[in-house]
């Protein structure tokens, strides 16, 4: 039985969930499915997923992403950008347009962008993947290990972040709540050597590992800044990768400055697909440079829906 429960508004029928509701109805590899569906449909598509709109309304600026597929699930994502505020309002409508419900708060939109990279985990690391590196022990790092656990099984997971008791209590809260084999390192080097997944997630604006920490055959998801003089990871790593993809690259290429590199970046759904190579050797590096795919956060929404409708 589902904890969550849907609240109704005054009309009578439009349910407004909560982060509690989503952590409770939205399991990993579920997300990672719908995640990879969405990222299939964006490449081919019938996902209508355009870059992000931020607005300036005087106070702060309002950023709208918006999506739809082919089966008729519509919606949009909004959030502000006051300074310590992260709550977003993710707003869905079904086939016949009846608005199915909105989704408030925090956990959606860190949820989604860790199954995205779950869903590039899935399709460019080796399959017998089985030591991953964590730097970074926030909300993202959180959401990155929890759907990576989805499509691969490690046997050592390794924590490294600047503070000592946010890394502390990262690695203890991956052995408490996903059953890992989690340590935590001061030394982010150290952290990465011989890893086979490697998930950056930090605030960083300097590259926070050198481009020779990273063991050929690894893979790389880097969630953090990106952009050109202004990167958590370095550019000589994608010289040196032979993937470097991207689960949207029209938002890359719509950002207000350069990207971080200027390779061509591939379309991780049409790796999904089929339609791009993926990883062809043990020994190749692959990075997925994570950008937000506009549509993601409706979909996943809409299968919250599904699971608390079923649950009732």
């Amino acid at each position: 039985m589902l904890e969550g429960r849907c609240r109704q508004s005054q009309t009578g029928h439009v349910k407004v969930i909560s982060d509690a509701d989503v952590r409770t109805a939205l399991l990993a590899g579920a997300a990672v499915r719908v995640s990879r569906d969405a990222l299939v449909d964006a490449h081919r598509g019938t996902l209508k997923a355009p870059p992000r709109t931020g607005i300036d309304v005087g106070s702060t600026e309002l950023v709208f992403t918006v999506g739809g597929n082919a089966a008729g699930t519509v919606g949009f994502r909004c959030y502000g950008l006051w300074p310590g505020h992260a709550d977003q309002l993710v707003a869905v409508w079904d086939n016949k347009g009846t608005l199915r419900g909105v989704v408030v708060g925090t956990a959606l939109g860190a949820l989604r962008t860790g199954a995205l990279g779950g869903a590039a985990v899935d399709a460019l690391a080796k399959h017998d993947a089985s030591v991953c590196a964590v730097i970074g022990s926030g909300t993202q790092s959180w959401a990155q290990l929890w759907a990576a656990c989805a499509v691969r099984t490690f046997s050592e997971v390794r924590v490294s972040s600047p503070t000592p008791e946010n890394r502390a209590k990262f690695a203890a809260r991956a052995r408490d709540d996903l059953g890992l084999n989690a340590i935590d390192l001061a030394d982010s080097v150290e952290a990465v050597r011989d890893a086979d997944v490697v998930l950056v997630a930090t605030k960083s604006t300097r590259p926070v590992l050198p481009a020779t920490a990273f063991a050929p055959g690894c893979h790389v998801n880097t969630i953090g800044p990106k952009l050109r003089g202004a990167s958590e990871l370095p550019p000589e790593l994608a010289s040196v990768a032979a993937i470097v993809a991207s689960d949207s690259p029209a938002q890359a290429a719509a950002y207000g400055n350069p990207f971080f590199t200027g390779r061509k970046l591939a379309h991780l759904g049409g790796i999904i697909a089929g339609d791009l190579p993926g990883r062809i050797s043990e020994g190749q590096i692959t990075l997925f440079c994570s950008t937000g795919l506009a549509g993601a956060d409706v979909l996943l929404a809409d299968h919250v829906f599904n699971e608390l409708e079923l649950a009732a």
